[in-house]
């Protein structure tokens, strides 16, 4: 790439390494900015459209690449198709220099996207994809389901990677959560977290706060 071609994205947050997001060992990217507002949303402070940082997507490239004993990369956000040019690119660049596969969550959906996008680059864009997942958080509808928020999100197998495991990905309700530490004590939740984690933690906090005193 030369100067003229780079291409930045805003991103919140990215890890080198979680197994709750997606099939075994992953690198997983947050892109910043979402205009969805959903209740509940498990990361609201990846609305703002101004928040986060710009990262050159070669540079995240490089990173991903650097990263041993992955299986894959996972997108999520925020709304990576805010970004789509930078989306885009990302992908491709992974598609075309690694084996690494690809899983995206999105808060549009699948023909939402292909309507705003109606031509054919669109299903040659999705075909990269190996596992997609679509549309907004709805509160009501949290069933614990394993990589979906809510039962209105569907999954997509756009390649036969996982097809075989199609049943067990869209029936299985065991989700898991692990959390992060930057070098500035900031916190941060990976995955889905189980229905009803948020009471139940406070919960567990107010016992602990009680046999302490």
């Amino acid at each position: 790439m030369n100067d003229f071609e780079k291409k930045y994205i805003r991103v919140s947050h990215y890890e080198r390494s979680t197994r709750v997001l997606g099939p075994g060992n992953r690198f997983a990217v947050w892109f910043q900015g979402c205009e969805k507002n959903c209740l509940g949303c498990i990361n609201p402070e990846g609305r703002n459209r101004s928040g986060g940082y710009e990262i050159e997507v070669e540079k995240l490239f490089k990173m991903i690449v650097a990263t041993p004993n992955i299986q894959g990369v996972t997108i999520s956000g925020g709304e990576p198709f805010l970004q789509f040019s930078g989306l885009k690119e990302l992908i491709y660049l992974i598609k075309a220099y690694t084996q690494l596969d690809i899983m995206v969550f999105s808060g549009y959906t699948y023909n939402d996207i292909r309507n705003k996008y109606a031509d054919r680059k669109i299903q040659k864009f999705f075909s990269l994809i190996d596992i997609f997942v679509d549309g907004e958080y709805v509160e009501a509808l949290n069933d614990n389901q394993m990589f979906r928020g809510s039962s209105n999100q569907n999954i997509y197998f756009f390649t036969k990677k996982y097809i075989k495991y199609k049943d067990q990905i869209l029936h299985a309700k065991n989700r898991e959560i692990e959390f992060s530490i930057d070098d500035q004590s900031n916190v941060f939740m990976i995955g889905i977290p189980p229905k009803n984690f948020y009471e139940e933690f406070i919960s567990d906090i107010a016992k602990v706060r009680d046999n302490d005193l």
